[in-house]
């Protein structure tokens, strides 16, 4: 499954494969390419991000009023007067480009957390909230799945302890609930005896 999203000049592309996550970002001067284990993400603790830049709006709607009230000033207009063309020029670039800055700036973003204090930055809306809703949810679904294949099987060549602590972490990480968990405990437990038995067999 792909996500592909664009804003302005930055382009992404999200690829789920089966154990992992490829990532491209390309803008005007680089490109990058990055591959994340699955077991390395954590999409219970996503921060939903929306910033503005207060400063560069606050300067925009200055421009952009002047730039109004002027050219809608008819004392501007009187054959008196010298010619307001040139402040109708300024303003509205001043606005335009203080608008302009002021998008750049903007975030609407979720960031997933990764280990070592990292994070995957997904646009909230590009293409459309619903197909990056869709793809985290098929990500979620997929790590979840490598996990439990991965942490959750029983194996009777491992120690019992370690076992016990990777059921435990998918209870703690949420893959696994409190009566799955229970249950694979009760499993293990039951299997050890049958080795113990066998084990002690004449």
């Amino acid at each position: 499954m792909k996500l592909k999203q664009r804003r302005l000049f930055t382009q992404k592309e999200l690829t789920l494969n089966k154990n992992s996550i490829k990532v491209k970002v390309k803008n005007l001067t680089s490109s990058e390419e990055t591959t994340i284990s699955l077991e390395e993400i954590d999409t219970r603790k996503m921060v939903y991000q929306k910033k503005t830049d207060t400063l560069m709006l606050i300067v925009t709607l200055f421009f952009g009023i002047f730039f109004l009230i002027n050219i809608f000033n008819p004392e501007n207009y009187k054959p008196d007067q010298d010619d307001p063309y040139g402040v109708f020029i300024f303003l509205f670039l001043a606005s335009l480009f203080s608008g302009l800055i002021t998008f750049l700036k903007s975030k609407n973003v979720i960031l997933i957390p990764t280990m070592n204090n990292g994070y995957l930055e997904v646009f909230r809306s590009k293409p459309s909230e619903n197909d990056v809703d869709d793809f985290i949810s098929k990500l979620s679904e997929k790590i979840n799945k490598s996990l439990k294949d991965k942490y959750g099987k029983l194996d009777l060549g491992m120690p019992t302890e370690q076992q016990l602590m990777n059921i435990s972490w998918l209870k703690e990480r949420e893959v696994i609930s409190e009566l799955e968990f229970e249950q694979l405990k009760t499993q293990l437990t039951s299997l050890r005896k049958d080795q113990n038995k066998i084990g002690f067999k004449d």
